[in-house]
């Protein structure tokens, strides 16, 4: 009983009840309607051929008389098929025809007999009464004359079309059922399959699935896009777990330095030293803001581009600029920065997202990228077929292709790079700001050195 409640709560189930039922009454309703005017249909024919027997009657008897009348209805009365015919005298006894007995009270009035009437013919072999409808006339001498036509094949007609109609009917609405049945087990066990996953995940297994039929319907349509968006939470989850993991242990040490620096503030006797120490606490906070800082923008651009302002962005300009602010900087390291430079089409991006990811790379290749002889850096721009590609590429000691995608995630880096300034976010945020616009960021090896290809869809 239970388990019928729940599939009456289904909305689909509903539907099927509802469009069943509607459809099984306008069903019954149509097929009442041909039965009805069928029988309608065949009482009307009845009528003219009675009109147009009692016209032959007439114009038979207008040119012999009343003495033939009574042969001739004998006559006709015994013809195979015939219609009723019926002669009576003032009292209602039968003097001639096909018929042996009715309800005398017919033939007071004259005009026609309808609805049907009980009657008995001569021929019958049964006691059941026929139906029929009649005309009634007075004829000269009082004499009464009925002529009518029996309907029993109509009642059997209709008969068998209400048979039919119930037949189909029941057939109809036995369909349905089944049909409903069927859809209401299989939408239900879905719907408890898709129960039971959001329960476990809710419970924090964000690693489940909406179950897919595999059938393409609403159910696994909206199935799909579900799961895309627990895949997602999945993905901002495990982020957010990393970076608090990378958090407390990263930055440990910064702040473990900085209570040093503090104490040995506090315990300093000179002036001289106190501002020493007071300036790496600052300098030293700085670098735990810049890390913040830079988390608060990854987490800003993986929230989506929802609240990120998309315009055309000329990158024939920005490489040109970030060429010249930068060019000093490698110079002062003896690092070449060369500009192989291809005219670009306009990007529909943001252009301070896009600055910052490239100024990053930049600074990565300035810091990381030295070789011990002919250091140069190349920035490359270039256009494919549906993309336009930024290589940002150095001939440094290049990242191992073990690691070229670990360095990609918060706080990686690696130990060559541990002594220098950084906090291993700056990859990171490129990748981040290259999936907002539906880019890539992807590390190749420059044998020997690096390329940083960050890549942008037209």
């Amino acid at each position: 009983m239970q388990r019928l409640g729940q599939l009456l709560r289904n909305t689909s189930i509903q539907l099927t009840l509802v469009y069943t039922l509607v459809f099984g009454l306008l069903a019954a309703g149509v097929v009442l309607y041909i039965g009805h005017n069928t029988g309608r249909l065949l009482i009307q024919q009845s009528q003219v051929a009675v009109d147009d027997e009692v016209q032959k009657i007439a114009e038979i008897t207008r040119g012999v008389g009343l003495r033939r009348l009574i042969p001739m209805i004998e006559s006709r009365s015994r013809q195979p098929g015939a219609n009723l015919y019926l002669v009576a005298d003032p009292n209602g006894r039968i003097i001639a025809g096909n018929v042996r007995d009715l309800d005398r009270s017919l033939l007071v009035k004259d005009g026609w007999k309808i609805p049907p009437f009980d009657y008995e013919r001569f021929e019958s072999v049964d006691d059941i009464p026929h139906k029929a409808i009649a005309r009634v006339f007075t004829l000269p001498g009082n004499l009464r004359l009925l002529v009518g036509r029996d309907i029993g094949e109509f009642q059997r007609f209709q008969a068998i079309v209400q048979q039919a109609s119930t037949v189909s009917l029941a057939v109809m609405v036995l369909t349905g059922l089944c049909v409903w049945f069927f859809i209401g087990r299989r939408a239900l066990r879905h719907i408890d399959s898709v129960a039971n996953t959001s329960q476990q995940i809710m419970a924090g297994d964000l690693s489940q699935r909406l179950p897919l039929s595999g059938t393409g319907d609403e159910f696994d349509r909206l199935s799909t896009s579900l799961n895309s968006m627990i895949g997602r939470l999945e993905k901002l989850d495990s982020g957010i777990q990393s970076m608090s993991d990378s958090i407390a242990h990263d930055l440990k040490t910064p702040l473990t330095r900085l209570r040093g620096q503090a104490e040995r503030a506090l315990a300093s006797r000179t002036l001289k030293t106190t501002r020493d120490e007071i300036e790496g606490i600052i300098s030293e906070s700085d670098g735990i803001i810049k890390t913040f800082d830079a988390l608060l923008m990854i987490s800003k651009v993986e929230a989506g581009a929802s609240t990120i302002d998309l315009k055309p962005v000329d990158l024939n300009r920005l490489i040109a600029d970030l060429h010249e602010l930068f060019e000093a900087s490698f110079e002062e390291k003896d690092v070449a920065l060369i500009l192989d430079h291809q005219h670009l089409p306009p990007v529909n991006a943001n252009r301070e997202l896009i600055v910052q990811a490239l100024i990053n790379l930049l600074d990565n290749a300035l810091k990381y990228g030295h070789a011990e002889q002919g250091a140069k850096t190349i920035i490359k721009s270039y256009q494919t077929d549906d993309h336009v590609v930024i290589d940002i590429a150095d001939n440094g000691q290049g990242i191992s292709k073990e690691e070229q995608k670990r360095v990609q995630e918060r706080f990686v880096r690696l130990d060559n790079s541990r002594t220098l300034p950084g906090s291993g976010l700056g990859l990171s945020m490129v990748k981040a700001i290259a999936s907002l616009h539906g880019g890539t960021l992807t590390l190749h090896d420059n044998s020997p050195g690096l390329i940083c290809r960050f890549s942008l869809p037209l």
